[in-house]
């Protein structure tokens, strides 16, 4: 099964990232947040589609940033965005602004690599339930802000947070948002646990852990990947949007913390 070796092989990579320690280093180094001109997207997204998905080239952060680097100088890009933004003299030589870049490159880079998850996972599941379909995962799409496109469906995937809450009933047409949960997972177990917390309010916290481990995964490392249950619950509803929607309609509910998921089907 090639799909599930793909995945296989793209999870133990996922795994090999030390999420703290970036999230340490570079939390804080928000200094090149400008707009990317479109020739810079174009040659980060390529390089990323080119080496995580098509060539199955799953190198670590430093030795894609550096090589993204180079490539980006090479064509002399960098340098037009620094002297319209920065002007800085020599774009290579100054550690200030490649401090930054870099912080924002990873940020796109885990971003992308979990979009990636969804294709991968989205791919085996196919295999799996024995679906054949079209699908399409590329720079052109991803501009226009489609991560997966299977047939004439539109996936994205959006993260969501207690902050960025849940709603039910916003899918439309052949636009699907992807829910991508960001939660403060040991928060939310203390908060469903604590006597301090309202009974309300622990069940609100116990039901949105349970539709997060019913729908996904998270590895060694703490990444959040997709689970069975929620991508096999989208490849089986492709044939009827209106089922597809009330799936992921349903999987947000249960992230609203008011319903419990156990009440629905897989």
């Amino acid at each position: 099964m090639d799909a599930l070796q793909n995945l296989h092989s793209y999870r133990q990579f996922l795994e090999t990232i030390p999420l703290d320690w970036y999230r340490s280093q570079l939390k804080d180094v928000k200094w090149v947040e400008q707009d990317l001109y479109p020739e810079i997207v174009k040659v980060v997204l390529g390089s990323i589609f080119k080496n995580y998905w098509e060539s199955k080239n799953f190198m670590d952060f430093e030795t894609w940033f550096d090589q993204l680097w180079e490539e980006l100088n090479k064509e002399k890009i960098l340098k037009r965005f620094t002297k319209y933004y920065f002007n800085l003299e020599d774009v290579k030589e100054n550690e200030w602004f490649k401090l930054g870049f870099k912080a924002r490159m990873y940020r796109t880079w885990i971003s992308m690599l979990t979009q990636l998850d969804f294709c991968y996972a989205f791919d085996y599941a196919c295999e799996k339930i024995g679906k054949k379909v079209k699908k399409e995962a590329n720079v052109e799409l991803d501009m226009k802000g489609v991560d997966l496109k299977v047939g004439k469906i539109d996936f994205q995937v959006a993260k969501i947070s207690e902050r960025k809450e849940a709603r039910p009933g916003r899918q439309r047409g052949n636009k699907i948002n992807i829910p991508y949960p960001v939660f403060n997972l040991k928060e939310y177990e203390r908060k469903s646990k604590s006597l301090r917390v309202s009974y309300e309010n622990r069940k609100k916290y116990q039901n949105i852990l349970k539709a997060f481990y019913k729908y996904y995964l998270v590895l060694n490392n703490g990444f959040v990947v997709f689970g069975d249950n929620f991508v096999e619950g989208i490849v089986k509803n492709l044939d009827n949007l209106e089922k597809l929607h009330e799936f992921i309609n349903k999987v947000l509910a249960g992230f609203s913390g008011k319903v419990d998921v156990d009440i629905f089907s897989p």
